[in-house]
């Protein structure tokens, strides 16, 4: 199969949607549905990874964004 999308296209569709949603001139009713959509990404894409076959290295290229992750928290 050929790699018909970009990583970056879609990060930047989502980063639309989660500026949206912090848009601080719109109410309440309207960045709530911007966050709705956000959940349903999330869950959309963690359905599609369950679905996913395993690979070798999957597990330390998720545990090394874990561990990143967590850094990225405490700094807060």
């Amino acid at each position: 199969m050929i790699k018909d999308w970009s990583i970056e296209q879609i990060i930047n569709e989502i980063s639309k949607i989660a500026w949206a949603e912090k848009d601080r001139n719109m109410p309440g009713i309207t960045t709530w549905k911007h966050k709705q959509d956000l959940y349903q990404l999330k869950w959309f894409i963690e359905h599609k990874l369950d679905e996913c076959n395993t690979y070798a290295d999957e597990e330390e290229y998720v545990r090394q964004h874990e561990v990143k992750e967590t850094f990225r928290r405490l700094s807060k």
